[in-house]
């Protein structure tokens, strides 16, 4: 069956959305994609970039990655995480702006040489930003930023942030919670910030609400209330970042992060291609696939354009490939038209959903093609 890629390509590839950092990290948990996925070596995997951190994961693990993006500055993002490999540990760390600034520009020289020329220009052009630190320069992260810095010191001090982050069992989460986190304030400061107004001006584009209906805030505020209360703080790096800006353990932070994670960034450099371009474009040339991370992309396109990337996934696809995607807002899963081709994981999906320490989104699939 040969696609006309016209019908499947989102006005999102003309729009601002493919110009800018828009996810210095990534926000879909890297545990619950591999848990879901289970790659290694021997398999093939087309993933969207976004942060990189989750196909740099994949790669760590061992699987031939196809990194596709439609922002070339999201792919800048990666490329410099994987440049950081030719620095000592410490050095790539600070490369990264997770410790003290100095000398970030001068280390940013040293691996310069080892981007393609489009990352280079990018970085080039914005030396300035290697500074404040490249893990701060999502449009989402800054977002987070602004939530910290501006609005919670309206609700808590930092002494209680400090204190709930160091709690270390889940009663006593629960405990700190009920008693001195879920406040009045609380609750209106964050049903403000996260409302679909505020979210689509300042963390989000527009174009990402396009297919969402009604309120949001309730529903985010219901998963953090999750993270808070259901996951472990110590190992979550997700809620120590928009809490604290920061990784209070670098061991239990992203997988690139971790000591023996740098030292297998080398050899995940040959096992990952970095490709700007659109599924519909890469897909095709990139061979057959037995894994797809697919992100939370479906979510910002109607459901025929859905269901017409699924079918273009399935024509590239070994048998019992899986597919993994998130859903923030926005339900999407294999359409009813696709049952004989593609199985649903209900039951597995929405384990791994409440085990996903990110809290962002409020639906996963994991689907196998038949």
């Amino acid at each position: 069956m040969k696609i006309n890629s016209r019908h499947l390509r989102s006005e999102l590839v003309h729009s601002e959305l493919a110009n800018r950092i828009n996810y210095a990290q990534c926000w879909e948990d890297e545990d619950v994609l591999q848990r879901a996925l289970r790659v290694g070596p021997g398999d093939r995997v087309l993933s969207v970039c976004s942060g990189g951190d989750n196909s740099l994961r994949m790669a760590l693990d061992g699987a031939e990655v196809v990194a596709l993006d439609l922002s070339q500055p999201q792919l800048a993002v990666t490329e410099l995480k994987l440049a950081g490999r030719l620095l000592p540990y410490e050095e790539h760390l600070q490369l990264l702006g997770l410790l003290k600034a100095g000398r970030r520009v001068g280390l940013y020289h040293r691996v310069r040489h080892d981007l393609s020329e489009a990352s280079r220009a990018f970085w080039d052009a914005n030396e300035a930003t290697i500074r404040v630190g490249v893990l701060k320069l999502g449009r989402f992260e800054r977002y987070l930023e602004t939530f910290r810095t501006r609005l919670l010191p309206l609700v808590h001090r930092r002494s209680t942030v400090r204190a709930f982050l160091e709690l270390g069992s889940l009663e006593a989460q629960r405990a700190f919670y009920e008693e001195r986190w879920d406040r009045l304030r609380w609750r209106a400061l964050f049903r403000m910030f996260f409302s679909k107004t505020v979210m689509s001006r300042m963390g989000r584009s527009p174009e990402q609400f396009a297919q969402v209906e009604g309120p949001v805030a309730e529903a985010f505020l219901a998963r953090a209330k999750h993270a808070f209360t259901e996951l472990p703080v110590a190992t979550n790096p997700y809620l120590q970042w928009m809490l604290a800006g920061e990784y209070s353990d670098l061991e239990c932070s992203r997988s690139y992060l971790t000591r023996a994670g740098h030292a297998g960034l080398e050899d995940a450099y040959e096992r990952i291609s970095l490709v700007h371009g659109d599924i519909e474009t890469v897909l095709p040339r990139a061979g057959t696939m037995s894994a797809f991370n697919f992100s939370n992309l479906f979510e910002y396109v109607p459901p025929e354009h859905h269901r017409l990337l699924l079918e273009l996934a399935l024509e590239h696809s070994r048998p019992g490939a899986r597919m993994a995607y998130w859903n923030t807002l926005v339900p999407r899963h294999r359409p009813a038209t696709l049952a004989d081709r593609l199985q649903r994981h209900e039951e597995l999906s929405a384990e791994l959903l409440g085990q996903d320490r990110a809290f962002v989104y409020g639906g996963f699939n994991l689907e196998t093609v038949l």
